[in-house]
């Protein structure tokens, strides 16, 4: 999809709140040396309960911003927002822009063995069907759930193991059922999930993180060639928690984060 080192420094990664650091933690560690924006969009969270318009206007918003800020590349680290914004993002930014479902799906069917494949997202994620539209493409068959409280675990980084099983066990069990051997982590917060995750199905079905190849693929495209690391953070909503909680994600400490209006 991309030219092989395309010379891009500045990167940029949006979300509606902490999962997308899930992906942009694992892009930083292959490539430390770049320029990062992280935008959080916390005023806005969750992306999956938003109508089609109101992402659509988000989205505008977002490529504005990282128009200003004069970047190479966005990854839009937010399955939502890729499902439902990607080609109109797209058709307004002056910069290339990569989404994570394609990832996903990728990986998926690298995974899947009995190609009977499970995926966990928003309900907007799920009811735009883009996972489903592709993987059937691929003679896949495909049992989605949405997943509502999700996010909100995170988000609110709930300790509640016994809350998170139950709706784990809630939401999982159809896909259980139907004999997945694969799930993909629809949502780039669901990763921070994942020992809950295994807990429930065992050790019968592997879970997709899209991340894992998008990030091999960023870095097979730009490499490492700058000489250092900068990265900036800018928040809507709450810059507080997304330090304190976004850096027990990250496994570093976030000291400056800027709040936009």
């Amino acid at each position: 999809m991309y030219s092989k080192q395309k010379p891009y420094n500045k990167i940029g990664f949006v979300d509606s709140g902490l999962g997308g650091l899930t992906v942009f933690k694992k892009v930083k560690k292959l490539m430390p040396n770049k320029e990062y924006i992280y935008f959080a969009d916390s005023a806005n969270v969750p992306y999956g309960s938003k109508t089609r318009e109101q992402m659509i206007k988000i989205s505008e918003n977002i490529v504005r911003f990282f128009n200003e800020q004069q970047i190479d590349l966005l990854v839009v680290a937010c399955n939502t927002l890729t499902s439902i914004a990607l080609s109109h993002m797209r058709s307004i930014a002056n910069f290339d822009i990569i989404g994570v479902v394609e990832y996903g799906v990728k990986s998926a069917l690298q995974t899947t063995s009995n190609k009977k494949v499970g995926v966990i997202a928003t309900k907007a994620t799920v009811d735009n069907g883009l996972y489903k539209k592709l993987l059937e493409q691929n003679d896949i068959e495909v049992c989605q759930s949405a997943c509502l409280d999700f996010v909100g675990f995170v988000e609110e980084d709930c300790k509640d193991k016994e809350k998170i099983l139950k709706k784990v066990e809630e939401y999982l069990k159809p896909i259980v059922e139907f004999g997945a051997d694969t799930i993909i982590l629809g949502c780039t917060h669901y990763p921070i999930l994942i020992e809950y995750l295994k807990e429930y199905t065992g050790e019968n079905i592997t879970f997709v993180d899209p991340a894992d190849s998008l990030s091999e693929d960023i870095y097979e495209i730009c490499g490492n060639y700058q000489n250092k690391c900068d990265i900036k953070y800018y928040v809507t909503k709450n810059p507080s928690d997304f330090k304190i909680n976004g850096s027990k994600i990250i496994g570093e400490p976030i000291e400056n984060v800027t709040e936009m209006e």
